[in-house]
């Protein structure tokens, strides 16, 4: 490379998006493939870093609950390689960006020592302001509820990616 070239160059650093739950293994892990998958369509999946974490440690290490992972697969999406993972105060700044699954999390989050200005909500953009901005958590439910998720997931990924594309710029 000449020296003009290396001046032109200019490499920036993937933007890194952790997505949160309560413990790894349904909603945080479906949002990060189906955000991802909406990147990879855009073109932008080299922009991005994706990953997804819990605020509890009662799953590290474990797969995605096998609902969610038979959620996904109905709609084309493999969960098997997914590792559940925790959040913790030391590991928050290693991601730019965090997007929270319900109000819990991200009250865990900003008790961790996110700020606030890095703290996404998975449903924030929304147009209905009467509904919650909660993705309800599906574990303690049936198949249902896992598809119900999903499908808020997926009516939401376009606008979080929007959103951190137009932050990133």
């Amino acid at each position: 490379m000449s020296n003009a070239d290396i001046a032109s160059f200019s490499y920036t650093k993937p933007i890194r998006v952790l997505f949160v739950c309560l413990g790894n293994i349904c909603r945080s892990p479906l949002a990060e493939i189906i955000v991802h998958g909406q990147a990879e369509k855009k073109g932008l999946s080299s922009q991005f870093t994706f990953a997804s974490a819990g605020t509890g440690d009662w799953h590290v290490g474990g797969l995605a609950d096998v609902r969610s992972a038979q959620t996904a697969a109905q709609h084309g999406l493999d969960l098997s390689q997914h590792r559940a993972q925790q959040i913790t105060a030391n590991k928050v700044n290693d991601w730019d960006w965090f997007v929270a699954m319900d109000d819990d999390n991200r009250m865990n989050l900003l008790a961790m020592g996110v700020p606030e200005n890095r703290l996404l909500m998975m449903r924030q953009f929304e147009t209905d302001s009467s509904i919650s901005l909660d993705v309800p958590d599906p574990y303690y439910g049936g198949a249902e509820g896992f598809e119900a998720a999903y499908r808020m997931l997926c009516d939401n990924a376009d606008h979080i990616l929007d959103y951190l594309v137009k932050q990133s710029r």
